[in-house]
């Protein structure tokens, strides 16, 4: 119990929100409010895409460790303290796949808090979407509590992840991350219209085509022509040369700003 004298009619609760002083308001909260409310632990997890011929690809890991033994998972892990979300995924992409994030590529997503999503506890994730260029397939290399990093085929589709040409199941992924995943795909579908993020996925530099390509691949029902794609999204790149196709006219470069 705190030295301080409660006026009558006021309880120690009230005295200290609302009359008392931060210092004192905060030493009181710490030795009996704080107690009274549970911590649950935050993790950080990543939909980490990039466009290979002409296909999304999403890197996961196959868990070498309990919990969820050998399925597959999306790149992430517990944030450390005094840790922002952005820099804990820098950290477990790092640490995990072995690979330099900017925080450019890095998006909020959803905030999942499900009772019961972690068998271990009360675990709240945040869930980023991430965008590299697909030279990062070559770099790439299981470190941590990955057993091997596993690129898996998603179809937007329908919504549904492949390896090696068979479907995967919700049981072949740990916690709640195809759930996660399927989230990914509605945002970025919800988004591509006023939203150049996804072109991130691209190489730094690109065609018209290339982005026709990758729209196309993301919003199969989309329709979009050069003109549009232009009007759409030239506010957000520029143009940095020129390339010659064979038996095609002189096709602009571009890049994002």
């Amino acid at each position: 119990m705190m030295n301080q004298t409660i006026p009558t009619g006021m309880t120690e609760k009230e005295y200290f929100e609302v009359h008392a002083s931060q210092a004192e308001f905060l030493d009181w909260y710490h030795k009996q409010a704080l107690p009274q409310y549970e911590k649950p632990s935050v993790t950080v997890d990543m939909v980490a895409y990039c466009f290979v011929e002409e296909k999304m690809k999403l890197f996961l890991i196959r868990r070498k460790a309990h919990p969820f033994q050998n399925c597959l998972a999306l790149v992430g892990g517990f944030m450390d303290k005094g840790e922002d979300a952005a820099h804990a995924c820098q950290r477990e992409v790092k640490e995990e796949i072995n690979l330099e994030l900017p925080l450019e590529k890095i998006e909020q997503l959803v905030t999942v808090s499900t009772p019961g999503r972690d068998p271990r506890g009360w675990t709240v994730t945040i869930a980023h979407l991430v965008y590299l260029p697909n030279r990062a397939i070559d770099l790439v290399q299981a470190g941590d509590d990955a057993k091997e990093v596993v690129l898996v085929d998603v179809d937007f589709h329908t919504g549904k992840c492949y390896l090696d040409g068979r479907e995967l199941k919700e049981k072949d992924f740990a916690f709640d991350h195809l759930s996660i995943i399927q989230t990914s795909i509605k945002k970025i579908q919800k988004a591509i219209d006023y939203d150049p993020c996804f072109l991130y996925l691209l190489e730094d530099e690109f065609t018209v085509d290339d982005g026709l390509a990758l729209i196309e691949t993301l919003c199969p029902e989309k329709s979009c022509t050069s003109d549009s794609f232009l009007e759409k999204y030239g506010h957000s790149i520029e143009e940095v040369g020129f390339k010659r196709i064979p038996q095609k006219e002189v096709i602009t470069i571009y890049r994002l700003k």
